[in-house]
């Protein structure tokens, strides 16, 4: 995840920074990976205990969502406080997340859960980018970020699995509560160094203040937007009309103008990856779910494809990166829309799939296809937007590309789990739920032909 602000002005860094801070942080950035990759996992099992199925969408909304603000408010207390404070009141407030999801008797307390989550978790993922350009020196930075990268890696490819199976043995609680220990042990080592090195310059100015209001006012808007899909009655439309304006406002102030006309450059590549965003981790918000109703798939089985999807956009990275070294920035806009399009069909191919249309062998195929074309698609279109900025401005751009993210996939979160909640039967609901994403996809060709090498 990214950040909405400036790094918190420093010091010159230490020459070295203590082992125990880098491997602190890693652990940090793996825990807080495992549970955002295995909670989709799970959340079938979730719903069916709690009897919860109407609040399902909330489930990943809410952390979405309060992630964002939470990334924000954790930047203006390393800010004006210390990155110390900062980690600490992060790991605290993702621990007591992780307490209450555990033991919430009902689906409510679950979200509520989720939500006090999301807040120290959009800290936590903001933290290793302060943390790595105010304690590493310049030559261990790429490292560093090199290995904060690879930290996601591995629950990416084994979390969804190893969730299900936890699930399996004991209880679905013990996927939350079983990282409050392991938070326990890694909390000191990535503290205590950052309590005991070179203090940071305190900021002079405002810092992040004046992007709390508009952060939240998003944060709440897209939650507007989410409840009024969600609701049956008159009040959703009032909600839908006051939750798309505040979207529309706020996004003024944090992203550039022209979004959300896909205006040629930036505007259309920020544009672009939230409607792919949408797409596909739309789609794997309620995809478990949907292969454990229709199909009658395990939690475990269902794990394995997820698994399989961190595995091929991680092989889309890497092909990326390959092609990228080979061709150079201007094939960049090729290989975004060819991405794109593979999103398309590997989509449509694990739709058919999941609603029992063709064999079930091909959810796995088409799912390959589309986290392939990701990898692909995704890293470039970040490539052609750090070339359309002065590299000063890569800070806020990064916020920029996490905050769109964050915002879409909560929406279509929130889409699949009102689909869910007010269509019968299921089947229905899930064949609809696909539709939405798939035109998520489809529409990403009208940004994608408005990137050009010219703006990159």
């Amino acid at each position: 995840m990214g950040r909405v602000l400036a790094l918190p002005a420093c010091s010159d860094p230490s020459p070295s920074a203590p082992r125990t801070l880098g491997a602190g942080l890693l652990l940090v950035v793996l825990i807080v990976a495992f549970e955002s990759m295995a909670v989709g996992t799970v959340l079938p099992r979730v719903a069916g205990d709690l009897h919860g199925l109407s609040l399902y969408g909330w489930a990943s909304s809410a952390f979405l969502l309060s992630s964002l603000f939470g990334a924000v408010v954790s930047g203006v207390v390393a800010d004006r406080r210390s990155l110390a404070t900062s980690a600490s009141v992060s790991l605290l407030i993702f621990a007591a997340g992780l307490m209450v999801a555990g033991g919430a008797t009902s689906m409510l307390l679950f979200v509520l859960g989720r939500l006090v989550q999301g807040l120290g978790a959009g800290g936590l993922g903001a933290l290793p980018f302060a943390v790595i350009t105010a304690r590493y020196p310049e030559h261990a930075r790429a490292r560093m970020l090199a290995a904060v990268s690879s930290a996601w890696l591995i629950p990416a490819l084994v979390g969804p699995l190893i969730a299900s199976l936890i699930a399996d043995a004991w209880s679905w609680r013990a996927v939350f509560w079983g990282l409050v220990p392991v938070l326990a042990l890694a909390s000191p080592l990535c503290v205590l160094p950052l309590r005991s090195g070179p203090r940071e310059a305190a900021s002079g100015g405002r810092g992040g203040l004046e992007l709390l209001g508009p952060a939240l006012g998003l944060a709440l808007s897209a939650g507007a937007v989410v409840e009024g899909l969600r609701r049956p009655d008159l009040l959703a439309a009032l909600l839908l009309a006051l939750g798309g304006g505040g979207v529309a406002l706020t996004s003024r102030r944090l992203f550039p103008p022209g979004l959300w006309r896909f205006a040629p450059g930036l505007p259309a590549a920020l544009a672009l990856r939230g409607l792919a965003a949408f797409a596909l981790l739309g789609a794997n918000a309620f995809l478990p779910l949907a292969l454990h109703d229709l199909r009658g798939l395990s939690l475990t089985q269902a794990g394995w494809l997820l698994s399989v999807g961190g595995a091929t956009w991680t092989l889309g990275s890497w092909v990326q990166a390959q092609l990228e070294r080979r061709s150079g920035a201007a094939s960049r806009p090729v290989r975004i829309r060819v991405g794109m399009a593979g999103i398309v069909l590997g989509l449509l191919v694990t739709a058919l799939g999941t609603l029992g249309h063709t064999p079930l062998w091909s959810v796995y195929a088409g799912w390959f296809v589309a986290c392939l074309s990701m990898g692909v698609g995704y890293n470039s279109n970040s490539l052609f937007a750090l070339g359309a900025l002065a590299p000063e401005e890569a800070g806020r751009l990064s916020g920029q590309l996490a905050n769109i993210e964050v915002l879409m996939v909560a929406v279509a979160a929130g889409v699949g789990g009102a689909l869910i909640a007010r269509v019968e039967p299921l089947g229905t609901a899930f064949a609809l739920a696909f539709g939405v994403t798939l035109l998520g996809a489809v529409l990403t060709a009208l940004p994608a032909l408005r990137l050009t090498p010219k703006s990159g």
